[in-house]
């Protein structure tokens, strides 16, 4: 049987801990029960309590940490995920649809826009394409095979070069982007890894969003409508918060993950408070009036 794990990096700032306390939580909370592990360099956080392995940083910050998993661990298929997601249904559909595929990123096809500074029809009339991946790196599923080692050493080739493509810089401290080395690895390979369909849902940052974002992790609420190829209802297994870390509205679902902790280290197993028994006992001489008990 085939070893799975969720991956997932976090480093260099605090607030970045936060965010993956924030997943660890989230998966936890939701009964997801695939093997978590974390990349971090950040001490001060009880990482044992929701995550099942914690690795040491290897190295300076690389656009492809998330890609070393099978480096550093003996799984053989791998959820890699970016430590500002939040998990509102279990995992097991994204590992059973992803089964068998050597990559796979969720996105589409396409011939028009921008892609981190360049644009898509350059790309595509430089290396001869009709149409190319669009991408979200912050999902990215893997496993271990001979396949995936090459396309992962073309991408490390990519980064290390970056400049030479011309693409602008990541920033954050990392220099190269981990799409753009994703990209041009599968465009000089000529291997056009797996589009995981947007209609999956496997996650989703409510880019374009119409309305009002619904939002409330302890009611395992995640609903919104988007508006990107046309507009859509969406309720993703992942809230990628990428574009909502500046907004309350992602913190606040961060603090109510902790109180339920703090809620958690103050109260027993089997927890009943004291309205709760009061209310069980007036309900008890209510059923037995009435011999129901």
């Amino acid at each position: 049987m085939s070893k799975r794990i969720v991956f997932t990096v976090a480093r260099g700032k605090p607030k970045f801990a936060e965010m993956a306390m924030g997943l660890g939580r989230s998966l936890r909370l939701i009964g997801d029960s695939h093997r978590r592990v974390i990349m971090t360099d950040i001490k001060g956080y009880d990482w044992e309590r929701y995550f099942d392995e914690v690795i040491p940083v290897q190295g300076p910050r690389s656009a492809l940490d998330k890609l070393t998993a099978l480096e550093v661990t003996d799984a053989d298929q791998v959820l890699s995920i970016d430590v500002d997601m939040l998990a509102f249904k279990r995992l097991d559909a994204i590992f059973n649809y992803c089964d068998g595929y050597e990559f796979a990123v969720q996105g589409h096809l396409e011939k028009e826009g921008v892609f981190h500074g360049v644009k898509v029809a350059e790309i595509c009339a430089k290396y001869g394409l009709t149409e190319m991946p669009r991408f979200n790196g912050g999902l990215v599923y893997y496993e271990r095979s001979e396949s995936f080692a090459d396309l992962l050493d073309r991408m490390r080739k990519v980064e290390q070069n970056y400049d030479e493509y011309q693409f602008d810089p990541f920033g954050r401290g990392q220099h190269a982007s981990e799409e753009v080395c994703m990209l041009m690895a599968m465009i000089e390979l000529g291997r056009f890894e797996h589009l995981i369909p947007q209609e999956m849902q496997f996650q989703h940052s409510a880019a374009g969003l119409v309305g009002k974002l619904h939002i409330d992790i302890l009611k395992n609420e995640c609903r919104y409508i988007s508006r990107q190829r046309f507009c859509e209802f969406y309720e993703p297994i992942l809230f990628h918060a990428w574009r909502y870390k500046d907004f309350l509205i992602y913190w606040k679902q961060l603090d109510k993950l902790k109180a339920l902790e703090q809620f958690e280290d103050r109260h027993p197993t089997m927890y009943m408070s004291r309205l709760t028994k009061y209310s069980r006992s007036i309900q008890r001489r209510i059923l037995k009036m009435r011999n129901k008990i």
